[in-house]
């Protein structure tokens, strides 16, 4: 009786394991957030994962900072245009230049002359002609008017437009590598949610088809009880057995609504939301590439690896503008312009219109090597990317090589449980057989049966791990499957 009640537990491990782990929601993911539905979710694989691609906050999140950063890309290209400028201006001024005519001034027209000698003599008559007098001010109060057009277009800077232009592009594309990265992790969330519910539904079939065999095999021997051919001890023991399947039930049950509570927090919906999970969980044998090849592939596809390129790249970009405050900067620029008020009266009601055009040159001399520690700042960014471009390479080398060989376990794992479920079939039917004749005793029968329960348990654990492997074997190479919007 101890040897059975023994394997009853270690099924109830193999039972539990899969259910458990990993019931804490993503970090970072709204658990229950909805409106709580009054109606039954169909949840397929397919409509699961557009369920989790629509819903992660993190994901919106992403998105955003895409939208902002080709918001900031859209600035940077500006600086490849001319900039076109209209300004005004009204001042009301008390200091204007005003002319004013003051008192007149007596001026002489008769002078004296000079004798025969040389000696000057005063005219006898001495005529006065008056003249105006002039004044110049500035009190006059009045308002100046002003209008100008300007266009201004950058000729020469060293590389910072073009730099900055690509620095900025740069930026979008590691943000969407940065967002892509998400949506794999995102998809392997939801799947291994999603095969954890088929996991957990599997054994409770299971595990109630035992409870059923078992309770079938019980009033067996409660007829041979009757009929005097077993014994009490052997109704007892049997009844003992199919009351220890009784906890094993409540525990598969109980798992199954927790798988079904993890895969709603995943989707970020309401915990309390009533689901359908359609699906089975079965075995779909598919061709893996060899490791090197896989290397390869997660090598081009890993978001996480294209984003380091990408930052590295911009890094270099960076070091270049820093560069650029070294070199001289030029532009052209021409201005059309409108004035009125600055005249004197009457002129001052008068528009004046003119235009200017030129070149503008700007020389740095001294920046207090402030250009000198951008350039630096950005050398120490690209080396520190390019360290951690090695390790995560490596990392995912790794990744992909424990996804792999997870994989081909699990296979290996699926046939050899196939086999045990066959043979325990087999086993069971004949412990049936010769039981019903006295040929074994109820306990070979039981043990039979536990053998039976637990090479099915390991089969469902093998298939779930090997769709759990093929899974991470796409998330490690960085491909993810359409799916529908």
């Amino acid at each position: 009786m101890r040897r059975v009640r023994s394997r009853w537990f270690s099924i109830g491990l193999i039972v539990a394991a899969p259910v458990f782990l990993g019931q804490a929601p993503s970090e970072g993911m709204d658990a229950g957030v909805g409106t709580r539905a009054t109606e039954v979710l169909r949840l397929s694989l397919e409509e699961s994962l557009r369920l989790g691609l629509a819903n992660n906050p993190q994901l919106r999140a992403a998105e955003a900072r895409v939208r902002a950063s080709q918001g900031k890309q859209i600035s940077a290209r500006a600086n490849f245009f001319p900039k076109l400028t209209a300004s005004g201006a009204l001042v009301r001024s008390n200091t204007l230049t005003e002319f004013k005519i003051g008192t007149p001034t007596m001026l002489d027209t008769s002078f004296p002359v000079a004798n025969s000698q040389g000696d000057p003599v005063p005219p006898d008559h001495i005529h006065k002609y008056p003249t105006a007098g002039f004044e110049m001010s500035n009190t006059r109060e009045g308002n100046i008017y002003n209008a100008k057009l300007e266009a201004q277009m950058p000729l020469f800077t060293g590389g910072r437009v073009v730099n900055g232009y690509q620095a900025a592009r740069l930026e979008t594309r590691a943000q969407e590598e940065d967002l892509r990265r998400m949506e794999l992790d995102t998809v392997f969330q939801v799947k291994q949610a999603f095969y954890g519910v088929l996991l957990a539904r599997a054994m409770v079939e299971v595990v109630d088809k035992s409870f059923a065999t078992m309770e079938a095999h019980y009033k067996r021997v409660q007829d041979l009880y009757r009929q005097g051919m077993v014994s009490n001890l052997d109704l007892l023991q049997v009844e003992a057995q199919l009351s220890s399947i009784r906890p094993q039930q409540i525990q598969v049950h109980n798992g199954l609504e927790l798988s079904k509570v993890r895969l709603l927090a995943v989707l970020n919906l309401d915990l309390e939301t009533p689901a359908d999970i359609e699906g089975e969980l079965a075995y779909a044998p598919a061709p893996v590439e060899e490791i090197p090849a896989l290397k390869h592939a997660a090598a081009l596809a890993r978001p996480e690896l294209k984003g380091l390129e990408l930052r590295y790249e911009q890094a270099d970009r960076l070091k270049k503008i820093a560069r650029a405050g070294y070199l001289p900067t030029v532009g052209a620029f021409a201005n059309y312009q409108w004035n009125r008020g600055q005249e004197l009266p009457p002129n001052d009601t008068i528009w004046r219109d003119g235009w200017q055009a030129g070149l503008s040159f700007s020389m740095p001399l001294f920046d207090g090597l402030a250009a000198r520690g951008e350039m630096k700042n950005a050398q120490g960014l690209k080396d520190q990317i390019e360290m951690n471009q090695a390790a995560l390479k490596a990392g995912i080398e790794a990744e992909v090589t424990a996804a792999a060989l997870t994989l081909g376990a699990a296979e290996e794992r699926i046939a050899a449980t196939e086999k045990s479920v066959q043979a325990a079939e087999k086993n069971y039917k004949v412990s049936e057989d010769r039981y019903s004749v006295g040929l074994v005793n109820h306990l070979d029968v039981l043990d039979a049966e536990v053998l039976l329960t637990r090479a099915q348990a390991d089969y469902l654990l093998a298939v779930h791990d090997y769709l759990l492997a093929q899974a991470s074997l796409e998330k490690a190479i960085g491909r993810m499957e359409e799916v529908a919007p």
